[in-house]
């Protein structure tokens, strides 16, 4: 009898070690597990975009950029300029602007060759074709909304937190520059509140400080940018019971603006 229960404990314990063994080789390394922990997912820029549904179409139309935002080819700038214009086109979108939204899409499939992400931003622009031709603006909306979490999970499960760091830079300087700019049309402290962004800009400036690739933070055009970012901070943690005055709308704006122009040069 006793040696019966010592050969069922030797089985559980080596059944517990092979188990053990299978679990630990599903984790992660140690290399991406600190980056996980180092890096912080970040929220959709659509938090700051939710007070569009309080303006008119037309007046979210004046919003969009006039000029496409270019700039030369290359990883880092890519990256930037991918978020940027997916807030540009989620823009287009609730402005109803056909026109605009073509452009920007196009845009946007001309930007994945150097940052891996041709087949989804391909399948984004399809989707969005089929959808713009159609006008079906809501469904598109959706869409371009779906597309975004997919790229941006992509980049995370392919632990390329600097290229997911930069893109969502990019979204966030964005939509905080246009909402800034549609605030100060018609100012109304109470509707400022949706720039009220400390966590985000917290976590996305911890971000930045963790990048490491050298032919990233060597670039001027990066220290650049990071300097203004840090500026946009402090002008959203300066809020009055989490307003903002026109003087720091537009103290937003302009910061933003240059974080945009330091992409470009």
């Amino acid at each position: 009898m006793k040696t019966r229960i010592i050969v069922i404990l030797t089985l559980v314990i080596l059944v517990g070690m092979v188990g053990c063994k299978k679990k630990s080789s599903k984790l992660p390394d140690s290399e991406t597990t600190a980056a996980i922990t180092t890096y912080a997912p970040l929220p959709a820029f659509k938090e700051v975009f939710r007070v569009l549904d309080q303006i008119q179409v037309k007046d979210i139309s004046a919003a969009i950029p006039a000029t496409l935002y270019k700039t030369k080819q290359e990883e880092v700038r890519n990256a930037f300029s991918l978020g940027l214009l997916t807030a540009d086109a989620t823009l287009a979108a609730k402005g109803r602007n056909k026109a605009r939204l073509g452009d920007i899409s196009s845009q946007m499939m001309n930007l994945t060759t150097l940052i891996g992400l041709e087949s989804e931003v391909n399948q984004m622009g399809a989707d969005l074709k089929v959808l713009i031709e159609k006008e079906q603006w809501d469904q598109l909306e959706q869409t371009l909304d779906t597309h975004k979490k997919k790229v941006e999970d992509r980049l995370w499960d392919l632990e390329s937190y600097d290229t997911y760091t930069l893109m969502l830079m990019g979204g966030w300087i964005e939509a905080a520059n246009r909402v800034a700019w549609l605030l100060k049309q018609n100012y109304a402290a109470e509707k400022t509140k949706v720039l009220d962004q400390k966590g985000t800009f917290n976590s996305l400036i911890g971000n930045l400080k963790n990048i490491k690739s050298e032919h990233i933070t060597s670039q001027p055009a990066f220290k650049e940018a990071l300097g203004y970012v840090e500026q946009v901070k402090t002008v959203i943690d300066a809020d009055n019971n989490k307003t903002y005055t026109v003087e720091q709308l537009d103290k937003i704006i302009s910061l933003t603006d240059q974080v945009k122009a330091a992409f470009q040069k």
